[in-house]
């Protein structure tokens, strides 16, 4: 019989510089959202719906976002399996680089793009963002979704993939934005 011992050493995280910072982006930080890229959103909806067990996704095509570089048009498609959204994007023009940059040139392909938590408190939303400033963090993605005029969703992702190998997306739902996701699928 053989024994082994461990040595358990609390660590922490230093930095020195701005670009190296990981803010505290604490929770609870339960992810409400998988979101992927791809550059064939039908034979993508195919893949995934077999994989997650889905039936139908809700497709948004053309949707404008914002960046920071311009404005980006993709196409979307979401569903929810239990309460987890999962996302599927195509790059379709303009100011795309954020989603089409991990794709390849040619050949189908789905990648992992970001996780994305909801937050419904603005206080929250303002503690967030407040943190994702001091750390550092690009934020090559940042707006609002409105609908008449009326902001539903604000979103920034930080780019955290340095760390993670992908973006972490933070939404933030007004009370206007409530039914929101109510037309997606839900499996």
């Amino acid at each position: 019989m053989h024994t082994v011992k461990i040595n358990h050493e609390d660590t922490a995280l230093t930095t020195t510089t701005a670009t190296e910072a990981i803010p505290t982006l604490a929770g609870p930080f339960g992810f409400f959202q998988i979101a992927y890229v791809t550059n064939d959103l039908e034979q993508a909806v195919r893949a995934l719906g077999a994989l997650y067990g889905i039936g139908r996704f809700q497709v948004n095509r053309g949707a404008q976002i914002e960046t920071g570089a311009g404005i980006a048009t993709a196409h979307f498609a979401l569903a929810f399996v239990g309460e987890q959204q999962i996302e599927l994007i195509e790059p379709a023009g303009g100011v795309d680089s954020v989603y089409r940059e991990p794709l390849p040139v040619t050949g189908f392909a789905v990648r992992m793009h970001h996780a994305g938590r909801l937050i419904t408190d603005a206080e929250e939303w303002d503690r967030v963002c407040s943190s994702v400033a001091a750390g550092g963090l690009a934020t090559p993605v940042r707006g609002v979704y409105c609908h008449e005029g009326v902001p539903l969703m604000h979103y920034v992702y930080a780019d955290t993939r340095a760390v993670l190998g992908h973006y972490l997306e933070f939404m933030y739902r007004t009370v206007a934005g409530r039914d929101i996701f109510a037309q997606v699928p839900r499996y």
